[in-house]
């Protein structure tokens, strides 16, 4: 299936957030970094993406060749009920094309966004993000991304140059992070209107 931005920024807050909320419930999380205020902050925003991940699932569903009537099956409703649920813009809705080109300064803003993270400036960071990310990354969040990348890559060194790429209407920046211990890579995913759809750091293997 083609790589689409939106479903892998889900993925991957949905796979950190309940990664970190599964550490704080069973008390793994002493000397990562985790707390319980970051686990409330990451259920809030697990509770707010679980309505965009099912409707994403019913889209793939249907673009599979599932019935109506399967997935009103699955969700223990009537085939209309589902129907009315998430049926608009499901069959036959091409997505949008969106940009075929980054948008203007997509590098120096990455760059930017990634510096304020580094340098613990929440409100800086969140102050780009579109208002699905307000919700999703709130700063405790981001703090705990923080603290976790110091612990597993110690000391940050310095940014590498930014590869940008388009990816189904969306701008999409790599940055490689050098730190101490490994390198990671910190992608920031830019909207058609210049604000923040996706913001995640990427540990490299190694790291």
């Amino acid at each position: 299936m083609t790589s689409d931005p939106e479903r892998e920024v889900m993925g991957l807050v949905l796979t950190t957030n309940a990664e970190l909320v599964s550490g704080v419930l069973r008390g793994a999380d002493a000397g990562r970094g985790g707390s319980v205020m970051a686990a409330i902050a990451a259920t809030r925003s697990l509770d707010l993406i679980v309505d965009d991940i099912l409707h994403t699932l019913v889209r793939q569903a249907r673009s599979e060749g599932h019935t109506w009537a399967q997935v009103g099956e699955v969700l223990q409703v009537t085939r209309q009920a589902a129907f009315q649920r998430f049926g608009a813009g499901v069959v036959g809705g091409a997505p949008e094309e969106g940009l075929t080109a980054p948008i203007a300064g997509a590098p120096e803003k990455a760059l930017v966004v990634l510096e304020d993270w580094l340098n613990e400036r929440w409100d800086a960071v969140r102050g780009e993000f579109d208002e699905r990310m307000k919700d999703q990354a709130p700063a405790e969040l981001l703090a705990s991304a923080r603290v976790q990348a110091s612990q597993l890559g110690g000391e940050f060194v310095e940014l590498g140059a930014p590869a940008v790429a388009v990816q189904i209407g969306y701008t999409v920046v790599n940055v490689p992070i050098a730190f101490a211990k490994g390198d990671a890579t910190g992608r920031v995913v830019f909207n058609a209107d210049g604000l923040i759809a996706g913001f995640f750091i990427l540990p490299s293997e190694s790291a």
